[in-house]
């Protein structure tokens, strides 16, 4: 018997014969394929490559560790054994009822498998709500996966404990993943297997977690959301940034990363997978993919192809492919649908088992493949840059391109008339119809631009607290000096860029318009206007990240500013976002916040139901962007 090498991917945590295999998957870093030089160095090559199940374990079978139940050593009521499955399983059924998908995943067994912690590799698919005293997260979904292509014979060894993993599927009478011998865990049929190749996943809930079978605004855990989420991650899903699907719709998608555990409508909506995460999952296990078995067309089936079209692309930043890039595709109705992310970075293992990264050797690529709802699109680009989240939330790939600084590029939308470096007009954008040929060639080159800004990048505050506020302005004062700076290097002002949120995460972030004009200080904390320049009407906003308001004539805009600024060197340039007829959430506030850090570089404002702007102790993430003219 051998003993294959295999890797357990944990997936971040809360807050095969696979026709594809989508950029938004978990991934590791796979055994070296090939020995290369590099800036004069020999190395061994390793790829990052997507994890995911094999056809023939893709009904795959859980087991419930009955030896801890929610709640039970923390004092909260314990959730009964039957109450626990049932909130499980039906996250479960959520993920199996998707028609042009034929993942299964089933709790098919309940016993007691020791007071402890999971344990990887032991190809028992463990549920478990039993952790270590130093496991911070809400849950967690690791996998064990092959880390090389690999061929299975009957008794094979596969994780070294002595005991056959795999049989003959000639003498069993059957070629998919099932306990052969009775021992409790699963063998497999022998044959081919891919790199990537999901052996063993187990799900574990944090044991000092309060959990609840329906959720409440009194910061208890919903376990069926929780779980829809972590079994997301079990077939392969990494995190998406999909948390604002709408200005209409504030909910996010099952897969973001954070949950709002005092935001019970929120939480229900997380228990239902989204467009988003259920594409994603027909792409990885595409329905009548094959003639027999589990991907074979059933009844209640749909055939992957007649619900979805594949949108191909890329992402170039400075003339290198870009690893981590997000794409977004926004429906007719102005909905946020699908998220992607580009390139499959490459590893560098040394003679000494260092692993080293390269820019642009780690690149080779900066494609991208998603799965759209058959339809019309526009395409938007965005940067794993922190806001919401940051590229270590979402696989290997993307935080090879994040630590190599490719995740600093401006937010726009695609128009490939428009693709350039340079564009004065990023909000621009074709509707792509997701069947036609320019489909497959959603090729994004990222914008060059520099940025004028007050505060010092850190986020510290969420916000005010705006309970009773039904108005509120934010308003920025950038010095003219430094404006003027920037126009005098040949820049155009493209685009204002403010940070903005919401305490209650199932509330769209709503400002009705930001407005560019000149002015400056009064002297005595207000702020004395000279002259409007620019008006961008809403609806504005996105949760937990900037919202790009774009100055149309960006070039005539910026004649016009420098022409002012050397005239009056005592003018300034003054950014102000508002929003009226504010509705609260559930926690009692409005969701129009500009999150703000602590610099207090004496040039930020803010106005509350119609009052004069008045100075305040703390910077508002406001920004100025510009581009090369």
């Amino acid at each position: 018997m051998k003993k294959l090498l295999m890797l357990t991917a944990a997936a971040a945590t809360l807050g095969s014969t696979a026709m594809a295999q989508g950029g938004r998957q978990l991934d590791i870093i796979a055994l070296p394929t090939a020995v290369v030089d590099v800036r004069g160095d020999t190395f061994l090559q390793r790829e990052t490559v997507p994890i995911f199940w094999d056809e023939r374990c893709a009904s795959v079978e859980y087991t419930l560790n009955t030896a801890g139940l929610p709640n039970q050593f923390i004092g909260g009521p314990t959730v009964s054994q039957a109450d626990t499955v049932a909130a499980i399983q039906a996250g479960l059924d959520r993920w199996n009822d998707n028609p042009a998908s034929y993942i299964e995943m089933n709790i098919t067994s309940e016993r007691n498998l020791g007071f402890k912690t999971r344990a990887g590799g032991d190809f028992i698919n463990e549920v478990t709500f039993l952790t270590a005293s130093n496991f911070t997260a809400l849950a967690s979904s690791p996998s064990t996966s092959l880390l090389a292509d690999s061929v299975f014979n009957p008794g094979d060894d596969l994780n070294g404990d002595g005991n056959s993993d795999v049989f003959d599927p000639a003498v069993e009478g059957r070629n998919t993943c099932f306990d052969a011998d009775g021992d409790g865990d699963i063998e497999f049929p022998a044959g081919f297997y891919r790199a990537g190749t999901i052996l063993d996943n187990d799900v574990q809930f944090n044991i000092g977690v309060l959990w609840e079978t329906f959720p409440t605004n009194t910061g208890g855990v919903d376990i069926d959301a929780v779980s829809t989420h972590e079994f997301g991650h079990s077939h392969g899903h990494s995190h998406t940034s999909l948390n604002q699907i709408s200005f209409t719709d504030g909910s996010s998608t099952t897969m973001f990363p954070f949950i709002d555990a005092n935001d019970a409508q929120s939480e229900l909506t997380t228990r239902t997978p989204h467009t988003d995460d259920l594409a994603l999952s027909a792409f990885i296990y595409p329905e009548g993919s094959s003639d027999e078995g589990i991907a074979a067309l059933q009844p209640g089936d749909i055939s992957f192809e007649a619900v979805y079209d594949v949108i191909e692309g890329s992402v170039v930043r400075d003339g290198v492919n870009v690893s981590g890039a997000a794409i977004t595709a926004i429906d007719e109705n102005g909905e946020r649908q699908v998220t992607g992310i580009s390139g499959r970075a490459l590893v560098f293992e040394s003679a000494t088992g260092a692993l080293n990264i390269f820019s642009p050797e780690s690149f080779p690529t900066g494609d991208f493949e998603m799965a759209v709802p058959k339809g019309t699109y526009t395409f938007e680009l965005q940067a794993l840059d922190g806001t919401p989240f940051a590229a270590n939330r979402v696989s290997t790939n993307a935080n090879i391109g994040f630590i190599l600084g490719q995740q600093d590029f401006p937010q726009e939308l695609f128009d490939k008339n428009q693709e350039s470096d340079t564009e004065v007009k990023p909000a621009k954008s074709k509707a792509v119809r997701s069947g036609d040929s320019l489909a497959k060639a959603i090729d994004f080159v990222t914008n060059r631009e520099d940025t004028v800004r007050n505060h010092d990048g850190a986020l510290d505050f969420g916000g005010f607290n705006l309970v009773g506020v039904t108005s509120v302005q934010y308003a920025e004062r950038f010095a003219g000096a430094d404006v003027l700076a920037a126009l005098d290097a040949n820049q155009a002002l493209v685009s204002g860029n403010i940070l903005t949120g919401t305490f209650d995460a199932s509330e769209p972030v709503r400002f009705d318009r930001v407005t560019l004009s000149l002015g400056k200080d009064d002297g005595e904390g207000g702020l004395v206007f000279e002259r409007e320049l620019k008006t961008v009407e809403g609806p504005l906003g996105e949760d937990g990240d900037y919202v790009t308001a774009v100055f149309n004539g960006a070039k005539g805009l910026a004649k016009k500013i420098e022409q002012a600024l050397k005239k009056d060197p005592s003018l300034d340039v003054i950014l102000v976002i508002e929003a009226d007829a504010l509705q609260i959430g559930a926690s009692g506030q409005p969701p129009a916040q500009v999150r703000l850090d602590t610099s207090a570089a004496g040039t930020s404002y803010v106005s509350f139901n119609g009052a004069e702007l008045s100075s305040i102790g703390l910077t508002n993430m406001m920004e100025l962007r510009f581009v090369p003219n």
